[in-house]
């Protein structure tokens, strides 16, 4: 299955990278991967991770307190949110 974020989540995850790249080369790079991981288990089973409400998803990165809040549609998985866990819990609900 295809995962494309949108323009918010892409931008999202280049803050979280810059934030944690001012503070360590070696945290950004877990934070990268963290985020890869978490990509590589919606793309290979959208569908097992828990749905928040309904049509609404959300797999954690391990190690770091974020999310990725998708919705899949026909055979693609769509990231609305790469969400930090201290946000407010609707920030994003615009998209």
């Amino acid at each position: 299955m295809r995962v494309v974020l949108t323009a918010e989540a892409r931008e999202e995850l280049r803050e979280a990278t810059r934030w944690y790249a001012a503070r360590s080369r070696r945290a950004a790079r877990g934070f990268v991967d963290a985020y890869k991981h978490a990509r590589q288990l919606v793309q290979d089973g959208a569908e097992q991770w828990a749905e928040i409400e309904p049509g609404l998803r959300r797999v954690l990165l391990r190690k770091f307190p974020y999310s990725l809040l998708y919705v899949v549609e026909d055979d693609e998985v769509i990231v609305l949110a790469v969400k930090h866990h201290k946000r407010h819990p609707d920030y994003w609900r615009e998209r």
